[in-house]
């Protein structure tokens, strides 16, 4: 495993006594952590351990790591896919960062953020994830909680489902799927080739034989996906790679529809701030707009956002000298319309999947699950 590493990072591993002792015991932690799952999922796959088999397609979107590889984006993009066939379309997701909130009607465990009606919850009672997926899909139910069977059950019963979408689901072996889809960074598949608390990686690399593709995002160019793919193909060759790049759309101002173009900021001095796992990937994607930054704050992923941090950002703002604060739509989702001075306002970057080549195998997968059955 230490080899790959470098191969696709081209970093060298720690050299000082200290750093290198660090690294082995973590190392050592995540080794017994990845026994530990490796065996889970063998209970599982010897069917010693039972799982939920939900009586429609299930469609899963999941990491090999922990931190942001684009999940949010790509089950967007997915659902956006499904809604051609006009099936009820339910999304259960995890809800990091928010309480189980309970209302009457509802199984314990069970939160509504959407319905087929429209968006129920908002943060910080609903996931910032969560909230932003029903915000741009109208009509598709939205559901989080840990217990992922429970959810699907509730969104068949109550809802009225006939298709699922789980979100961050690939460690979730307690329910079966007809696709699972797991997304890797192509910049840094393996992070630095160790399980947690060492690295980044929550199953061994072998874990990738459980699924039906591998989608490496932010792959911004063919080179790139050239060298993580082959890097891929000596773990698990003949598995379905596809290339995905993210990328700016249009700005809009908090509490518009209307979308601007990404011209609109260029050289105009904003503070930007995000609270998401890869912020640099936030900063590239203000450096392909041009727009020039007066600082950059980072909060923690997933975490929810108050007057009092507002007051401070603009305090920030204003001290900097900016005529704007720019964030992510994952940001927009927490921040309550009612702060924004006409002075400083918000503007929100949008962002798009984009697959640079049609991903036709994918496609005919989904065409697949959605015939009926004979």
């Amino acid at each position: 495993m230490k080899s790959l590493v470098p191969y696709l990072e081209g970093r060298a591993h720690p050299t000082s006594l200290t750093a290198r002792l660090a690294l082995q015991t973590l190392g050592g932690i995540g080794h017994l952590y990845g026994m530990v799952m490796a065996g889970r999922a063998a209970l599982y796959r010897r069917h010693l351990f039972t799982s939920y088999r939900p009586p429609c397609p299930v469609i899963s979107v999941g990491n090999l790591s922990a931190g942001g590889t684009g999940k949010t984006p790509m089950v967007l993009w997915l659902a956006q896919q499904l809604r051609r066939w006009h099936r009820p379309l339910a999304i259960v997701s995890r809800g990091y960062g928010t309480p189980a909130v309970q209302r009457p009607g509802q199984p314990r465990g069970v939160t509504l953020v959407a319905d087929a009606t429209g968006q129920r919850l908002a943060p910080p009672e609903a996931a910032d994830e969560a909230a932003l997926l029903a915000q741009n899909l109208p009509g598709v139910v939205v559901l989080t909680g840990a217990d992922r069977a429970r959810l699907i059950r509730y969104a068949l019963a109550v809802q009225g489902a006939e298709l699922i979408l789980m979100d961050d689901g690939f460690q979730h072996l307690p329910v079966q799927r007809d696709l699972d889809l797991v997304l890797m960074d192509a910049r840094q598949p393996l992070g630095n080739g160790f399980l947690l608390p060492g690295g980044i990686l929550r199953e061994s690399p072998q874990a990738l034989r459980r699924c039906d593709a591998i989608l490496l995002t932010r792959c911004d160019s063919e080179p790139l996906f050239e060298q993580a793919s082959t890097l891929l193909s000596r773990i698990v060759p003949g598995k379905p790679v596809f290339r995905v790049d993210h990328h700016p759309v249009a700005w809009r101002r908090l509490g518009s529809t209307t979308e601007l173009p990404l011209s609109a900021l260029a050289a105009q001095p904003v503070l930007a701030f995000c609270g998401i796992a890869r912020p640099d990937s936030f900063m590239n994607s203000l450096a392909q707009c041009q727009v020039r930054s007066t600082g950059l704050r980072i909060f923690p992923d997933h975490g929810n956002y108050s007057r009092a941090i507002w007051a401070d950002l603009l305090c920030q703002a204003r001290a900097t000298q900016a005529q704007a604060m720019v964030c992510t739509e994952k940001d927009a989702v927490k921040i309550d319309p009612e702060w924004i001075e006409p002075a400083m306002p918000l503007y929100v970057l949008r962002m798009a999947l984009h697959f640079p080549q049609e991903p036709v195998w994918l496609l005919r997968r989904l065409a697949a699950l959605m015939e009926p059955p004979r």
